[in-house]
């Protein structure tokens, strides 16, 4: 074995020095795709050989097995992974348990891969958090060139648990915080459209020159949860988050729905104020073919006047050219009225902060609607829950992926036969000390020489 890895090692090292040796200028591009795929191949073969002689210990301790009843099935089972130096080959033993009548193989177990998986658990990590940015075949071309199917990237995505954002070690004390709440508009498979809710919290907007960045956001998103479910997701956040009592005001943002109002029921200190890009938008429509009553209406709106503007809807539908334009109108009347209380608060206090349509377009749209695709109601799922998680500063590890299954304990009597080959295949052996190969007495012959047989790696 020794000197399989030191054919290994010399075969690495020579494609390393003829490379550099050939006396031509080799550009820094060259050097990289190069030396990338020498190691990679390298760093492959060398995994080989240690599961092989891992896989060796495990069918030579015959002790063990004994004792746990363990006997050989069959060997040389091959087996592919796909990990981030490439496709890894090996073969493997399977062995029987005489005691409950379960097959299984001690090298998977030992080595932490789960059974029918076919990607190293840091690949398919990385599948997941790119695909939380961009599709799945474009995640698959990013990581592995192609070479993983866009349906084992959705697998992985799917596969993804308990995805929450760790609390801070002490609760914030602020004593306003901001929460905006707003839907995106997607279509599912069937041709059916859908909405996947968002709740943003943070504490405000910061002004970075003409930016404006939100602090400490945290966004919450799920399809096919009730909005109680998510308000309360949403109130234990805060809870755990902030210092309540000292908390003064939370305004809920949103543009009026009833799963918006629901936050009221939910958030302590709560007050509701209806969205300005809603209501402005809200104007901009009803105002299409009487444009003059524009700025009078966002006067009234924004000063709490309701007397004026409700006079001047009435001059509105009196100048209404036709039944559809006066039912729009009076639609547009009786929205405002409902919110009247969120929209006289502008009047009121200093209640800025909202971005809805923009943390929307930025945590969903982006990924889920600006381009023509039709989702699972599975997959939406899935990635509404990835996209806020990525959003609040999260991201996603090996440890957010399904639960492993048990690990084989080996003994340490194994593991020293498994390592045995790479302790002793020390540097020495590719021949690296010029004075021990001249073989002369000369001072520190004796003591090199020792190094030496003691197989140490200098």
């Amino acid at each position: 074995m020794n000197s399989i890895l030191l054919q290994i090692c010399e075969k690495f090292i020579s494609k390393v020095t003829d490379f550099f040796g050939k006396g031509v200028v080799r550009s820094l591009l060259d050097i990289e795709e190069y030396l990338e795929k020498a190691s990679n191949e390298f760093i492959l073969e060398m995994t080989k050989t240690y599961f092989d002689n891992l896989d060796k210990a495990l069918v030579e301790d015959k002790a063990g097995r004994k004792r746990k009843g363990l006997v050989i099935e069959r060997k040389c089972d091959k087996r592919e992974v796909y990990t981030k130096f490439g496709l890894l080959e090996f073969e493997r033993t399977y062995f029987r348990n005489k005691n409950n009548e379960e097959y299984v193989y001690l090298l998977d177990q030992a080595v932490g891969i789960e059974k029918y998986e076919r990607l190293s658990k840091l690949v398919a990590v990385d599948l997941i958090n790119h695909a939380s940015e961009t599709s799945y075949w474009k995640s698959s071309q990013y990581i592995s060139g192609g070479e993983i199917s866009r349906q084992t990237v959705m697998n992985k995505v799917r596969q993804v648990k308990e995805l929450k954002i760790k609390q801070p070690e002490s609760k914030r004390q602020v004593k306003v915080l901001h929460v905006e709440a707003d839907e995106d508009h997607v279509s599912l498979q069937d041709g059916s459209n859908t909405i996947v809710p968002l709740i943003s919290i943070h504490e405000g907007i910061e002004r970075n020159g003409k930016r404006g960045e939100c602090k400490n956001i945290h966004h919450i998103s799920d399809y096919g949860k009730d909005p109680e479910e998510l308000w309360l997701e949403a109130a234990n956040w805060i809870y755990e988050a902030y210092d309540v009592d000292y908390l003064e005001k939370i305004y809920v943002h949103g543009d009026g729905a009833s799963w918006i109002k629901e936050g009221l029921n939910w958030l302590p200190k709560s007050k509701m104020v209806l969205d300005r890009y809603h209501l402005n938008r809200a104007i901009m429509e009803v105002t299409g073919k009487q444009q003059e009553y524009r700025k009078e209406i966002h006067m009234s709106l924004y000063q709490g006047n309701q007397e004026q503007f409700e006079a001047i809807i009435k001059q509105m539908t009196d100048g209404a050219e036709s039944p559809n334009e006066k039912q729009r109108i009076a639609g547009f009347k009786r929205y405002i009225l409902n919110n009247w209380v969120a929209i006289e608060i502008y009047s009121q206090e200093d209640c800025r902060g909202s971005c809805t349509e923009g943390h929307v377009s930025h945590v969903l749209s982006s990924r889920l609607s600006s381009r023509p695709m039709g989702w699972s109601r599975r997959g939406l799922q899935a990635m509404a829950k990835l996209r806020a998680y990525c959003s609040s500063g999260g991201q996603v590890t090996p440890e957010h992926l399904n639960k492993t299954e048990a690990r084989y304990k080996v003994t340490k009597k194994v593991m020293a036969k498994a390592t045995k080959a790479f302790k002793s295949a020390g540097i020495e052996k590719l021949g690296n000390i010029p004075l021990l190969r001249q073989g002369k007495n000369v001072p520190y012959f004796k003591q090199l020489k020792a190094i030496a047989a003691s197989m140490s790696i200098i």
